[in-house]
This record gives structure tokens, C-alpha cells and sequence, in this order.
């Protein structure tokens, strides 16, 4: 066969020919350009953005018979052949099919011996990641250092997978993804020297399904051709490509804005008689749904839409038509969705169901707005104008308890405020401002409420400290904390001097009067006993809790003290 197909014909044949990767090659042609070249590097990136291409460009500028030069000249006999592929000095060795320690032993003898009539000896290793862990072993000393006149180039589409003493080696060149508009121009001037009529709808659908790889786009353009003719339009290209029409992406939208269930369900019996692939298209609309976020949140003329103008238009309208917060819902719905169709039996039902999702979405209430309409139920309601209830008792200085109710898994909306259980005392602060120090309470558990809330304030692991407390008393101008024998370690936190001097300043302005502190273990008869509530009774008795139930008709499955965790 003497056709070359159009991947090849049009492959780069000098830096500047190179789409996309201005940085990589323009590094490289520095480092020719002042005799600075490595003797190992990794070209890494994903398949089709040209790391194959610029390593055999590589090779061709450092062994040109006019080089070394950032422009080989392509006549000589060293770039015909490296072109080709089938130069003695230049090896292209494919590590998915020659990756073990045999070959790279033979790699090592072979590298031993000057070029045969280059400059350079250059072996460019494809697939490098393929190699096992032997083969990169023996390859180590060889790529650390190698014979005077060599060069190692390992192209990889998966770099991460390369051993780090490897990757110390070499200089590591990350190919990037190309962009929507850099595969459409390229694209587009193909078209034009193989003498092709292209609507501006058929190129673009052909470099958004490349995906950011230049040569899929190049190898579906050949196809497309074998399919159309020397005419390409928009509709005949997408059915070869097996995309779905912009037309139905967008009637979708409208049904969804319509709240229209049968018509959307319509629309995926019309994919499936017509022959589409419905993971294929989910993937499409989750595209669709991804530039309408865009178009909605960055405007329709922002660059992050790789889509031709007049589309950019369509989009503009549709996005009007939906919230960010409804769009972002659809987004993910559509992702999650995508996901479970790789795997399915029975593709067209996730895909039904994520639409019907989807149709009804906008009926659904957020989480906060149903928790802010709590208010009225008994939950303390969140202003910023309103004082902050500062906690008097053990159980007001714990964290709100966790609920977890149907699908929902959260805490209540205002976490740090909570209703005191009954007989609790509280005091007020600002809430702008440091809490003032509330006056002493009459009764000693009170008072050691009031020490815990102004200790909270200026140091919560000192105030959890606290809350492992067994007993408390004041006697003589002197303050006792107590903790029981399993509480040791709490105890002893409590003794360094940064923390009883804490202590002091707070117990001493609580108490109005100097006083002294003392930690120690053990209980003793006739000292107060505090006992903690545990979570779930505080969990029973929060009335945020309890309105968060009533109006959810939830139960209290579980309960975790968010501080102790």
C-alpha cells in the first residue's frame, strides 16, 4: 500500500512544527543552542501530544550532518533515516515488548561502541514504564553514566510509574493535553492541503472528541474523510463519530428546564433506536452540562469554553435558563451517572434515571434553607445582631451531637449554639467581642460552669481538659480540680506551669478574689461530684436536634461527641 495516512504525513519534523509544547521545546533548543544537552530525559504525558515526535526531533538536530542545529534540515542522510526510523545511531526500542533485563543487558553492550556515523548514539525507549524492576536495575549505572557520545530518552505515558533513582537520572519533560482551539487550527490546515470542504461544526466536533491528543484528532480526520468524501458536514461527521447532535444536547436542557419526564425519556428511546452508544452520549452531556456551568458562572465568552462561537451563543441562552447551584447539582448527578454506566448490564436505565434525576432536582430544597425554617421549631436561631449564649454547665461546652436521619449526615446548623438543659444558668456576650466574664455564681457547680465557658474562650484543649473532671472544690482561697486515676494523663497536662497560670488569672477574676490552684488525683469524700452527660443524652435533649427530627421525622440512630473524635 503507498497511501501514508494523514497522522503520519503531517508528523512535526523540527521543534517549531510542534504544536502545543512550546515550553518543552523551546527548553530544548536552549539547550542545544549553548551545548548544554542531558544525557537522560523523560518525556511523560498522555498518548497522541507529540513525545515521540520531539525525541526523534531530538535526535535529528544532534546528529543533522549540518548540526548540531535547532533546524535539521530533513535531506541529509542521518534525518531521512531517523525519520524513518531505520537509523544504525538512533534506536526506538518498544519497552511493552522488549521489557526485561535480556534486552536491557544487550542495550548496555550495544552502547559500549562510538557511533557508526553520527554524532550521537541516542536510544529513544517508548513505553518506558513497561520495563520490569530488573530491567531498570540494570539499567541504572548505564543512565547514571553513560559512554561519552550517548543519549537515553524514555517516553512514557505514565511517568509516576518510573522508579525515583531512574527519575533522579534524567531531566523530566511533562507533555501537556492539547487544547480545544490548537487541535481545531491544526485541524483545520490539514484540511486545507489535502484540498477538503470542512463545515466549522464538523472540525469542531472532530477536536473536542480527540480529547486533547492531536494524533486521535489527525487519525479520526483520515476516518472521517474515508466516510464523507472530500466534503465534510457537520451532521454526517458526528453520526461516523457516533456523536450526538448539539440540537438534542440542547432539547434535553429544555425538557429539563420544562420539568418535561416524557419528553426527556423520548429522547433516550430516540439515542437507543438510532443506534448510540448511551454511555458515550452520558459522557457527552456531562461535557454539555460542564460548559453550561462555565457559561453560567464565567460568562459565554470565557476562553474555559473550547466550543466554536456559534455554539458559545446556545449556551449563553441555556445556562440562563438554570441556577449555579442547579447546574453544579446536574454536574454532579452527570459524573456520578457516567461513572456507573462503564460497568452496568443495563446502561439506558442509570441513564433514564439520572435524567429523571435531574428533571426533578430543581423541587429539591437545600439542607440549609430546611434548617434555617427550623427556627420557629425550638432551634436557637443564628443572628448576627443577637448576644452569644455562653455555655454555664459540662454539657453546654461540649460540641452540638451528630444526627444522622435518612440520607442526611451532618450536625445542626448552628453547631455552637445549644439550649441549656433545664435549671442551667447562662450569661451573655457580644458577639463581636471577647465574652465579658460572667459575675460568680452562687452555687460551686455553677461557679465551675462559669471557669470552664471563660476558659473555653482563650483555650479550647485546655477547656477539653476540663471535661475530664471528677470532682471540684473550693476551700481556703484555694481551688481543687480532681481527676480519677483513668484520668491521669489530663491531670498532668494541668501541671506544667503555662496551664496553672491559665488556670489562676480565670479562676482569680471568676472568683473575684486570689486564689490558689491545685490538680491532683483521686476523690475524697464530700467533694462535689460533675458528672458529664454523655453524647447521646445531650443528643436527646438539644432542641435543635429535636426539631430536626419533628420536621424530618428522623430517628436518632447514632450519636458521636465530634470534640472526643
Amino acid at each position: 500500500m503507498s497511501y501514508q495516512v494523514i497522522a503520519r504525513k503531517y508528523r512535526p519534523q523540527t521543534f517549531d512544527d510542534v504544536v502545543g509544547q512550546h515550553l518543552v521545546t523551546d527548553t530544548l533548543k536552549n539547550a542545544i543552542q549553548t551545548d548544554r544537552v542531558a544525557h537522560g530525559y523523560i518525556f511523560s504525558g498522555a498518548r497522541g501530544v507529540g513525545k515521540t515526535t520531539t525525541a526523534r526531533i531530538l535526535a535529528k538536530a544532534l546528529n543533522c550532518s549540518a548540526g548540531p542545529t535547532v533546524t535539521p534540515d530533513g535531506i541529509c542522510p542521518s534525518c531521512v533515516e531517523i525519520a524513518a526510523g531505520n537509523s544504525v545511531d538512533v534506536q526506538e526500542i518498544d519497552a511493552a515488548s522488549n521489557r526485561g533485563i535480556d534486552e536491557i543487558r544487550e542495550l548496555r553492550e550495544s552502547v559500549r561502541y562510538l557511533p557508526a556515523r553520527d554524532r550521537y548514539k541516542i536510544f529513544i525507549i517508548d513505553e518506558a514504564h513497561m520495563l520490569t524492576t530488573e530491567a531498570f536495575n540494570a539499567l541504572l549505572k548505564t543512565l547514571e553514566e553513560p559512554p561519552p557520545r550517548s543519549l537515553f530518552i524514555l517516553a512514557t505515558t505514565e511517568g509516576h510509574k518510573l522508579p525515583p533513582t531512574i527519575q533522579s537520572r534524567c531531566q523530566h519533560f511533562a507533555f501537556r493535553l492539547l487544547d480545544y482551539t490548537e487541535i481545531y487550527d491544526r485541524l483545520r490546515c490539514v484540511a486545507e492541503e489535502e484540498k477538503i470542504a470542512a463545515e466549522e461544526g464538523a472540525l469542531s466536533a472532530l477536536a473536542q472528541a480527540a480529547e486533547g491528543s492531536l494524533r486521535d484528532a489527525l487519525s479520526l480526520l483520515d476516518q472521517v474523510i474515508a466516510a464523507c468524501g472530500e466534503r465534510l458536514d457537520e451532521k454526517r461527521v458526528r453520526q461516523v463519530l457516533g456523536a450526538a447532535p448539539t440540537e438534542l444536547l440542547a432539547g434535553i436542557v429544555r425538557a429539563i428546564d420544562a420539568a418535561d419526564a416524557r419528553g426527556v425519556l423520548e429522547r433516550v428511546g430516540q439515542l437507543a433506536t438510532e443506534g448510540y452508544e448511551l454511555a458515550h452520549f452520558c459522557g457527552e452531556l456531562t461535557r454539555f452540562g460542564r460548559d453550561l456551568m462555565i457559561a453560567r458562572s464565567c460568562g459565554a465568552e470565557s476562553p474555559l469554553l473550547q466550543v466554536p462561537d456559534d455554539q458559545r451563543r446556545q449556551l449563553g441562552e441555556l445556562a440562563g435558563l438554570f441556577s449555579e447551584e442547579d447546574l453544579s447539582r446536574f454536574f454532579n448527578i452527570l459524573l456520578r451517572t457516567e461513572s456507573e454506566m462503564r460497568y452496568s448490564l443495563v446502561p439506558r436505565f442509570h441513564l433514564e434515571l439520572a435524567l429523571m434525576k435531574l428533571v426533578h432536582a430543581r423541587r429539591l430544597s437545600s439542607i440549609e434553607s430546611l434548617l434555617g425554617g427550623l427556627s420557629g421549631s425550638g432551634l436557637p436561631e443564628k443572628s448576627s445582631n443577637s448576644p452569644r449564649v455562653a455555655a454555664a454547665t459540662p454539657a453546654r461546652s461540649a460540641p452540638a451531637p451528630k444526627l444522622r436521619t435518612g440520607s442526611f449526615d451532618r450536625a445542626p446548623a448552628d453547631a455552637s449554639v445549644q439550649a441549656p438543659p433545664p435549671g442551667a444558668e447562662t450569661t451573655a456576650a457580644p458577639a463581636e467581642t471577647s465574652p465579658a466574664l460572667p459575675a460568680p455564681p452562687a452555687s460551686e457547680d455553677g461557679r465551675l460552669a462559669a471557669i470552664k465557658t471563660s476558659v473555653y474562650s482563650q483555650s479550647n484543649f485546655l477547656g477539653s481538659c476540663l471535661e475530664h473532671l471528677s470532682g471540684f472544690r473550693i476551700e481556703d482561697g484555694q481551688v481543687d480540680f480532681i481527676f480519677a486515676q483513668k484520668d491521669s494523663f489530663f491531670a498532668d497536662l494541668l501541671k506544667s506551669r503555662e496551664q496553672q497560670e491559665t488556670l489562676r488569672t480565670v479562676c482569680t477574676q471568676v472568683l473575684g478574689q486570689p486564689v490558689r490552684i491545685c490538680v491532683r488525683l483521686n476523690e475524697q469524700a464530700g467533694v462535689a461530684r460533675t458528672e458529664r452527660p454523655n453524647a447521646r443524652a445531650r443528643a436527646e435533649r438539644d432542641p435543635g436536634v429535636d426539631a430536626f427530627r419533628k420536621k424530618f421525622d428522623g430517628t436518632v440512630v447514632d450519636v458521636k461527641d465530634l470534640k472526643r473524635e
